[in-house]
């Protein structure tokens, strides 16, 4: 399966700025590699990390969930990014997964970030959330999720990889590669990392994107376009499969549950 990651740099709450952004980014990987199964933007792509709750689009028929549905449509290609949403009287910090013929799914951010005072707008998810396309199972996560690894743990192989999509400001981003390699690897399963680039009023970004495999080695991209702000990796199941057959440590995992609050 191809992964294309846009690290996109954010215009702070300009989505129709970020849209046309996108949709020149989106007409670009496929001119480039037409073999691309799912495309991936950051947390808020179309905000910037805001806290003003005026911007939460409707859940079902906002203007960033209309435009991921008719891209994904138009170009047949899955497409996961990250909106804030109101549902009911609660906001929520929401991942979509968009299938090519513009179904959906979504997760709602379990772990918020206190310290930036998301918790005070926000309100968490209390499920985690796979999905399955092309014979692969995805776990839906979402920035600060990453350095909780309890949520992340993989019972009983429920999930081939985890894809993260972040605004993880510059001043603490050196522990993102070393988490995402242990995240990975304590979970046999691919585990992919996206975060935007650029700046908005409190924090800049850097724009990291890191693909770690079973083993934790980082993967290397098969096309990079910096114009453009993404990269192209190549992912094969079967290697994945056949580790998991052979070093069956996940038999050993230990039995546990999460309690919801």
């Amino acid at each position: 399966m191809k992964i294309a990651l846009c690290n996109i740099p954010v215009q702070w709450e300009s989505p129709e700025t970020n849209l046309e952004l996108c949709n020149r980014v989106c007409t670009k990987i496929m001119e480039e590699d037409s073999g691309t199964d799912i495309i991936v933007f950051p947390e808020f792509f179309t905000y910037g990390f805001s806290m003003n709750s005026s911007i939460a689009e409707n859940e079902d028929d906002g203007i960033s969930l209309r435009w991921l549905r008719a891209i994904a449509v138009k170009l047949n290609v899955a497409i996961i990014a990250g909106v804030p949403v109101k549902s009911g009287e609660k906001l929520y910090n929401r991942s979509y997964f968009v299938y090519p013929d513009g179904r959906f799914e979504f997760y709602d951010k379990r772990h918020l970030f206190s310290y930036g005072k998301e918790n005070q707008i926000f309100s968490c998810g209390n499920k985690k959330v796979v999905v399955n396309y092309k014979e692969w199972k995805i776990l839906l996560q979402i920035c600060y999720d990453l350095r909780f690894p309890v949520w992340s743990r993989n019972v009983s192989l429920e999930y081939d990889i985890a894809i993260n999509i972040a605004n993880w400001p510059d001043v603490r981003a050196s522990v993102c590669e070393p988490m995402v390699r242990s995240r990975a690897i304590e979970n046999l399963a691919y585990y992919a990392f996206l975060n935007r680039s650029g700046s908005d009023p409190d924090s800049s970004y850097n724009g990291e994107m890191f693909l770690a495999d079973y083993k934790g080695n980082l993967v290397t991209p098969i096309f990079i376009e910096r114009e453009f702000s993404f990269s192209v990796f190549n992912l094969e199941k079967k290697p994945l499969d056949d580790y998991r057959n052979k070093f069956s440590a996940w038999r050993d995992a230990d039995e546990f549950n999460i309690v919801i609050k």
